[in-house]
């Protein structure tokens, strides 16, 4: 196997109801998932502002590669597995991305 070049891309949607997480490899998506915001019982509270995308790379030798995302206390976790093992990863928190609960 080879060495490939892996970007975690964490951004908000444009409609800002939600995240949009993509694992990218020579500019091709890997992988992808989307958060609803309203799913969790969420909402962006703010005027005229948007959180900057993320973004990490790693290098790795891997087969297989998918995205795990969890909700966990006041945040999101979004995390990339390569054959299993985690090789990426963004924490997002409620108030970074300045969301809060509508319920």
């Amino acid at each position: 196997m080879s060495r490939t070049t892996y970007t975690l891309l964490v951004r908000e949607s444009e409609s800002s109801e939600g995240i949009i997480a993509e694992v990218r490899a020579d500019g091709t998506i890997e992988e992808s998932t989307r958060l609803s915001y309203g799913d969790f019982g969420l909402t962006a509270i703010r005027d005229d502002w948007s959180p900057d995308e993320r973004r990490t790379e790693v290098e790795a030798d891997v087969r297989t590669v998918r995205l795990q995302t969890e909700r966990n206390g006041e945040g999101f976790s979004v995390r990339v597995l390569g054959d299993g093992e985690t090789i990426a990863e963004q924490r997002i928190t409620d108030d970074e991305w300045r969301v809060a609960s509508v319920r």
